[in-house]
C-alpha cells in the first residue's frame, strides 16, 4: 500500500475515534463545526455536483472501508462527519432524517454537496428541519 493511502487510512481512523468519543459528550452542532461540516437544512447555494473529483471519491472509499469494519452498529452519523471532514473543500452539508423501518422509526445521517446526496439511501428519509 502506498504511503499516501496509509496516511489517509490513519487519518480516517483517528477522526473516527475522535467522532465516536465526541458524540457522547459534545453537542452535534459543535462536532459538525469542528469537522468543518455545515449543519443547515436549507438548500445549498452551490451548483449541483454531478461527479465527485477523483481525490474525493478515493477519500469516500477509505471512510467507507473503515466504517464498514467499525465495531458499533449505526455508523451513519460518524461516517457522515468523517467523510465531511475529508471533503471539506467541497463544503458538504450534514443532513439528518427519519423514515420507517421494519421495527418502527429509523434515523439516518448523510452528506449533501451542492444539494446532491452522497448516500443513495437518503431518499427513503424525510429530512429534519435544521436547528
Amino acid at each position: 500500500m502506498p504511503w499516501p493511502l496509509r496516511y489517509e487510512y490513519a487519518t480516517v481512523l483517528v477522526l473516527s475515534c475522535v467522532a465516536e468519543i465526541a458524540l457522547r459528550f459534545v453537542p452535534l452542532r459543535r462536532i459538525a463545526r469542528l469537522y468543518r461540516v455545515s449543519f443547515d437544512a436549507r438548500a445549498a447555494a452551490d451548483p449541483p455536483l454531478d461527479v465527485l473529483p477523483p481525490w474525493a471519491s478515493s477519500r469516500v472509499r477509505v471512510v467507507r472501508v473503515v466504517m464498514g469494519k467499525w465495531p458499533i452498529e449505526g455508523v451513519c452519523l460518524r461516517e457522515a462527519l468523517v467523510t465531511g471532514q475529508r471533503l471539506r473543500r467541497l463544503r458538504p452539508t450534514l443532513k439528518l432524517g427519519v423514515g420507517r423501518s421494519e421495527t418502527g422509526v429509523a434515523a439516518h445521517a448523510w452528506l449533501e454537496i451542492g444539494g446532491r446526496s452522497l448516500d443513495p439511501a437518503s431518499s427513503r428519509y424525510a429530512t429534519l428541519p435544521g436547528p
